[in-house]
């Protein structure tokens, strides 16, 4: 298996979760990462088309995104061209390599204006240039492979600096005695990246291809989470402050109602989604585990 970002945020976790299922995982990324071997580095995303071209395997996985909204709003054509226009030519260099291609993408492909949970068949109204660039992308991949698999997601976990993530922002604040925000008009499916690997694992041996929106089976607000948070990993609540997003002129391009329907992925599995609290369970049980194969360090500051 070929995983394009294997240091980033996700990347390092699927990594991480399927080399545990005894993958033999391949790693593209900027940076090396001591827990896949081989990794190939490279110096720009343009150079992954051929490496893809180079290396036979049966799946291709992209975590490579260019997932920071302001960084997108600032350079909206770095973003088409990460989000968009090269995942369309890495699914087809898959294609023709005869790998799956795996693409992952964002429920910020819809506003969030509405109160209802988002089918895969419900029309896309992205506020930001980071969802219109990753609904473009959705659009590229599936267009230069139809056979590919697309999944809407919006995931939480473990980072090996413990700083790249709404999990590592709660539990460092409470850990250092901070008080922070969770906004509560701010609603999402966020579902951890162990059940996200799981799911991917369960539609690749399902042969499954097309759209799906692979998250958690219920919403959280953000505030919620925060809360959710403290109770998983036995720490002061208190520290959680109920916030607004609409308040909050710097991230007005965020849709706040985003939560995804999972009746279609749930209808292939055969069996229910995971919900935000459980896949916290799962996070906290797990975190030492994942910190040791990043190599990372806890909010203590010690070495895992």
């Amino acid at each position: 298996m070929l995983l394009l970002g294997s240091s980033g945020f996700l990347g390092a976790y699927v990594g991480y979760s399927l080399s545990a299922l005894g993958w033999e995982v391949r790693g593209i990324a900027r940076n090396s990462h001591p827990g896949i071997n081989p990794s190939h580095l490279i110096d720009d995303a343009s150079e992954v088309e051929a490496l893809i071209r180079h290396h036979s395997c049966d799946v291709v996985i992209n975590c490579i995104a260019m997932a920071s909204h302001e960084a997108c709003e600032s350079d909206p054509e770095a973003a088409q061209e990460i989000n968009a226009r090269l995942p369309g030519k890495w699914a087809a260099a898959a294609r023709s390599n005869g790998a799956q291609f795996v693409h992952i993408s964002t429920d910020a492909v819809f506003d969030g204006e509405s109160d209802h949970l988002y089918s895969e068949s419900d029309p896309t109204h992205p506020g930001s240039v980071y969802g219109a660039s990753k609904r473009s992308g959705e659009q590229a991949v599936l267009q230069a492979d139809p056979e590919a698999l697309v999944l809407r997601a919006n995931f939480f976990g473990w980072s090996e600096n413990s700083s790249k993530g709404i999990l590592d922002f709660f539990v460092n604040a409470m850990s250092e005695g901070k008080t922070v925000q969770g906004f509560r008009d701010y609603e999402v499916s966020s579902l951890y990246m162990g059940d996200l690997c799981d799911a991917i694992v369960e539609l690749l041996s399902a042969k499954a291809h097309g759209l799906f929106h692979a998250v958690a089976s219920s919403t959280l607000s953000k505030y919620e989470f925060g809360l959710a948070v403290a109770k998983a990993g036995d720490l002061d609540a208190a520290y959680i402050q109920p916030g607004s997003l609409r308040e909050n002129e710097g991230l007005s391009n965020r849709g706040a109602h985003l939560g995804l329907c999972v009746d279609k992925i749930e209808h292939l599995l055969g069996r229910a989604m995971p919900s935000t609290v459980q896949g916290l369970a799962r996070a906290f049980e797990e975190r030492q585990a994942v910190m040791d194969y990043l190599g990372g360090r806890t909010h203590t500051g010690e070495t895992s």
